[in-house]
């Protein structure tokens, strides 16, 4: 899902969601990270075929804040995951 560049990271990709788990890559356009301690992040570096980006795992009422953007996991239910993104405070 492509954001506004403002918040200083490219388009989120899910890449997968399972019991009370949701996996996802997003890719960074700026290389701050910040985290409430909510959603487990493993950084990748960047490559000369493609940039530096987390990956990311978190549950159900987990979020984290990326550059300019808080992610929150809202509800994992059924292999569906409902996320709430807004611009970080």
């Amino acid at each position: 899902m492509p954001l506004p560049r403002r918040f200083g990271i490219g388009p989120i990709r899910v890449t997968g969601v399972e019991d009370d788990t949701i996996t996802m890559v997003v890719p960074l356009t700026r290389s701050k990270f910040e985290s409430d301690g909510g959603c487990s992040a493993t950084l990748i570096g960047s490559s000369a075929d493609a940039p530096a980006h987390w990956d990311l795992t978190c549950r159900s009422a987990e979020k984290v804040t990326i550059n300019q953007m808080t992610l929150t996991v809202t509800d994992i239910t059924d292999k569906a995951a409902i996320i709430r993104i807004r611009p970080a405070k």
